[in-house]
């Protein structure tokens, strides 16, 4: 009997879910809003993985989906490609990458090579001992690369005298669609803990496909694509619990399957008694909750201390681990489109769905869901996220943040 190929899974969308629930189990009348990006982990843990080896490495490739460092070199060009913007309209999209390096240390050839071919980067060369030069130096990278959305998203204080290497990633996406502005009015959105605000929704977009499943229902809403033979297509999908508090449960559901953003939801164009989304706006900071469960999925030697397998980035050799993830990311969902933009920095020290009859065909976003910017053609997943308050912009205060207790 043939042997059954082992499939690939790239676990990162599922750290974004596993996040989003630890979130809102925190409180149930927790109002923060929830913003990831499956794909800037991806990217940084990338970088990280092509400096690693042996079982450091094996475990690390295994995490990515990847067989090799050919595959995961391969995995992350197509993912440039994907969200490299087309000049011929579409959604604006910046995709770079940061790397900077203790003067104590020489970047190893290989990695300097793939730094300045796949990676695009211009490493620099720094005194982590300055501790408020180069987190200013940093900051101001995220900035500019972010278009100015991200601001401060390493203070000194995470620079340690072991810092040996910071490697960082920013994803900007900017995506029109077309809501009928002067059809946007306030209605009342239910919280989690049953209390209930006014906040505006927008209407009038007919450009959607729709799918009633088990538990919950899903709106996909197309950006507007490229010309001249732009083959890639954006979209956000909505995923809105059929009860008012039934986020928790979704996310259950979420969980439970490595595959469920990147699987292939069977929507159709269909007709809706009503059809509201709210607008929303907001920044939010992943930290400590990113290592501690990626290290729950099974994700463990990059972090342990002890680590000896992470050599192949500089020289001399370490011991070097990964001893914090940050990311910071921003979302803006109104008529005109989304725009939304994140940044990682890394420091050293298809499913189908079964099909439900909808007992009313209706689609209003009035209570907790979860929402995803995903291409379609790759099915890359930019951003997952969830709203709990649709009124509420976060803000580092009450983001996660080095603080929280997850």
């Amino acid at each position: 009997m043939a042997k059954r190929k082992e499939e690939k899974i790239d676990y990162c969308p599922q750290v974004t879910s596993r996040i989003i629930q630890k979130e809102i189990q925190k409180t149930k009348n927790s109002n923060t809003n929830i913003l990831l990006s499956p794909l800037s982990f991806h990217a940084a843990l990338n970088m990280t993985a092509v400096g690693a080896r042996g079982d450091t490495l094996d475990q690390m490739l295994r995490f990515l989906g990847v067989g090799d460092i050919d595959d995961l070199n391969s995995k992350f060009l197509n993912m440039a490609n994907v969200i490299e913007s087309n000049s011929n309209g579409g959604p604006d999209l910046s995709f770079l990458n940061g790397m900077w390096v203790a003067y104590t240390h020489e970047i190893r050839d290989s990695f300097k090579h793939l730094a300045i071919t796949l990676y695009k980067i211009e490493p620099k060369i720094v005194d982590f001992q300055l501790r408020e030069e180069v987190a200013e130096d940093v900051n101001i990278w995220a900035e500019t690369a972010s278009r100015g959305l991200i601001k401060d998203i390493l203070k000194p204080k995470y620079i340690t005298d072991d810092t040996k290497v910071l490697l960082a990633n920013a994803l900007y996406f900017k995506g029109t669609w077309d809501f009928d502005e002067e059809r946007t009015m306030d209605r009342d959105f239910y919280l989690l803990n049953g209390d209930n605000i006014s906040v505006p929704f927008m209407t009038g977009c007919d450009n959607f496909t729709y799918g009633s499943f088990e538990g919950y229902q899903v709106a996909k809403i197309p950006y507007e694509i490229g010309k001249n033979g732009d083959n890639k297509d954006f979209s956000m999908f909505i995923f809105l619990p059929n009860e008012k508090n039934g986020l928790p449960s979704l996310l259950e559901k979420v969980n439970s399957d490595p595959k469920f953003f990147t699987q292939k939801f069977n929507l159709c164009s269909v007709s809706l008694d009503a059809f509201y989304i709210p607008k929303f706006k907001f920044t939010y900071t992943a930290m400590k909750q990113v290592i501690r469960t990626m290290r729950e999925m099974g994700l463990t030697l990059p972090f342990d201390d002890k680590c000896m397998e992470l050599t192949e980035i500089v020289k001399p050799e370490g011991p070097f681990f990964v001893n914090r993830i940050i990311q910071k990311a921003f979302i803006e969902v109104n008529e005109k489109g989304t725009e939304a933009v994140v940044v990682t920095v890394v420091s050293d020290d298809d499913m189908g769905c079964s099909m439900y009859e909808a007992p009313r065909p209706r689609f209003v976003a009035d209570h907790p869901f979860l929402f995803m910017v995903r291409e379609e053609v790759s099915r890359l997943v930019l951003f997952t996220g969830a709203v709990l308050n649709p009124s509420n912009c976060n803000s580092d205060a009450n983001s996660s943040s080095d603080s929280d207790d997850l």
